[in-house]
């Protein structure tokens, strides 16, 4: 733990042991257990219920300059290559929003873009204006009303984890810095050595530990592991005030 108090970040490598641990010492093929580890943890940080957990997961992509114009005709453009708005190596799993500075090249004023339908915006004829909304459609992200000026955007994604020999980073697989809290990595060496029990065929094991992860459907007693993880919003929410509610009783009267 360092002066500051934050436990340093696990790799891949560091978590084999206790995998293979995990799955009855049936192997010690630890480039199989980084494949595992490496799949779980692409499961479990792409479960949007734990977004807000994975901070390092929630980024900011560059700044995008849109081509506006008095019509399209004149060479306004009103839909773009979603590429543009994520930064290199990054996949976008979730987009969270969409920011606009209206005071291009100031940029001291923006504001978030309400999300709407390509459906939607098609049943809108293309003026030029203040782009208010955006939309998705295929692999290219639209503004409605199609801007008039240019204007500065930025998108704010969840992020696909970042897997070393995904993207060709020096280090290899096993190298791979794990980016969810520490508190997730028993559930996710549990994920793993399911992995493990499947790819050794001995599915009896991989479904009792997958119930050890998740509980059992058929028993509320049992909720599972993963259940007992309390979101980072919930616990910073749990102590908020609550508005008081009066308690109303019916009242018949009764005469005497």
């Amino acid at each position: 733990m360092s002066a500051q108090g934050v436990i340093a970040q696990a790799t891949i490598q560091q978590l084999e042991s206790e995998v293979i641990l995990r799955v009855e010492n049936q192997t010690t093929q630890s480039a199989r257990a980084d494949v595992w580890i490496r799949d779980a943890l692409l499961e479990l940080s792409g479960n949007t219920e734990f977004r807000d957990d994975f901070d390092q997961l929630e980024v900011t992509g560059p700044l995008f300059n849109l081509t506006g114009g008095s019509s399209v005709a004149s060479g306004a453009v009103q839909e773009y290559a979603f590429s543009n708005f994520l930064s290199a190596g990054d996949y976008n799993l979730s987009t969270l929003d969409i920011l606009l500075w209206y005071d291009y090249p100031t940029n001291a004023f923006r504001r978030r873009l309400r999300y709407t339908s390509y459906q939607a915006a098609d049943k809108t004829p293309q003026f030029c204006s203040t782009p208010s909304e955006w939309y998705r459609f295929g692999d290219s992200l639209g503004f409605s009303p199609v801007p008039d000026k240019n204007y500065q955007v930025q998108a704010r994604v969840l992020r696909r984890h970042p897997i070393n020999d995904y993207y060709n980073q020096s280090g290899g697989l096993s190298q791979t810095p794990i980016l969810i809290p520490v508190e997730f990595y028993e559930v996710l060496e549990w994920m793993a050595a399911e992995r493990g029990f499947a790819e050794n065929l001995n599915y009896a094991k991989a479904n009792e530990v997958h119930t050890l992860i998740f509980g059992d459907p058929e028993d509320p007693a049992r909720p599972g592991l993963i259940k007992s993880l309390k979101t980072r919003r919930k616990k910073e929410n749990w102590r908020q005030e609550s508005a008081l509610r009066p308690i109303v009783h019916r009242y018949s009267h009764r005469g005497r």
